[in-house]
């Protein structure tokens, strides 16, 4: 019977080879036991990896409906901000103007004229926010402001009052500016989107609309209310008598436009709790979906055990029997 030899360094790279095979068993083991998952996942499943790819590109999905989520919340927290600011001022700027009467003096009007107008200021420049560099009050025109400055607009106003002498025609041109389709609002106070509501797809099944923007009616009450009050002191040809009825009547108008941001802050808060439903229920599904991919690609840490045990005994062994053979020599033989 003929005898296969095997060289010396031929057997050295065997010893090698099994040596390198054992050390890369124990590793892939080591990691298995202390991070509890496969690290061959395609081998544990016998190659059938697509109800795994199925879960990861739901997961992927998920990532990005929250994302989408955390986003839009974010907005419409900031956006509620903005309008409890719009009517603070609302409520301080009225509750002033509303203690003036026909017996105020001159001082007193022109004071709370003045006061109005730093408010017309705080309300167009709270409405001009923007949140990441995105306008919140414009719409799904994001870039550009909400609104003109301030100044801008009161000095249109003004040119668009010329001539107006009385309490009621005063009055009627500031409704005609801000309400007019076409008017000088809609041209050049207003700056942002005028077309559908923004959208908003937080899952899979979920989409919600956003209608509030800077041209909202009960934003434009407010503005008209403030604009009023603004240009009191500032028309020529009016008496103290006039100035203080259009104080007034802007007093009476910011107390009647609450209702209306309240409106407006319901209809944010209706946005606000349904995308924080969806926001649950896409944790629940990850959490559905975590849970089959840990039952795929979960190592058994007692099977795991068993097998590591194994190992370090193979490479023990390994090493016993290598060292035996290099203390082999010819002189034990003859």
């Amino acid at each position: 019977m003929p005898v296969v030899s095997v060289g010396d360094m031929a057997q050295q790279f065997i010893s090698m080879r099994n040596g390198s095979t054992i050390k890369t068993d124990l590793a892939r083991l080591t990691e298995s036991l202390s991070t509890g998952r496969v690290t061959d996942i395609t081998a544990e499943l016998g190659g059938e990896t697509t109800r795994l790819s199925g879960i990861n590109y739901s997961l992927a999905q998920l990532d990005g409906y929250e994302q989408a989520g955390r986003e839009t919340g974010l907005m419409l927290i900031n956006m509620q901000t903005l309008l409890n600011k719009v009517d603070a001022t609302r409520g301080e700027t009225g509750a002033r103007l509303l203690l003036l009467s026909d017996s105020s003096t001159g001082d007193q009007i022109d004071e709370a004229a003045r006061a109005a107008g730093s408010a017309f200021e705080t309300i167009v420049n709270t409405l001009n926010t923007r949140l990441a560099n995105r306008t919140l009050m414009g719409g799904n025109e994001v870039d550009a402001p909400a609104l003109a400055a301030a100044d801008d607009m009161l000095a249109d106003i003004r040119t668009a009052l010329a001539g107006s002498t009385t309490v009621a025609d005063i009055t009627a041109g500031i409704d005609a500016w801000f309400d007019d389709p076409m008017g000088s609002f809609t041209t050049m106070g207003y700056l942002g989107d005028t077309g559908p509501a923004q959208q908003k797809r937080v899952s899979e099944n979920k989409r919600f609309h956003i209608d509030i923007r800077a041209d909202d009616p009960a934003i434009r009450d407010v503005l008209k209310a403030a604009a009023l009050a603004a240009v009191a002191s500032e028309l020529p040809g009016l008496d103290d008598r006039a100035k203080s009825g259009l104080l007034q009547e802007a007093g009476l108008r910011m107390f009647s436009s609450a209702s209306g941001i309240v409106a407006a802050q319901s209809r944010i808060g209706f946005v606000e709790a349904g995308v924080e439903q969806a926001l649950v229920e896409t944790g629940a599904q990850r959490a559905a979906l975590e849970m089959s991919k840990n039952d795929l690609i979960s190592a058994d840490p007692f099977d795991t055990a068993s097998k590591l045990q194994n190992v370090q005994l193979q490479l023990e062994t390994h090493y016993s029997v290598t060292a035996r053979l290099s203390q082999l020599s010819l002189l034990d033989y003859i």
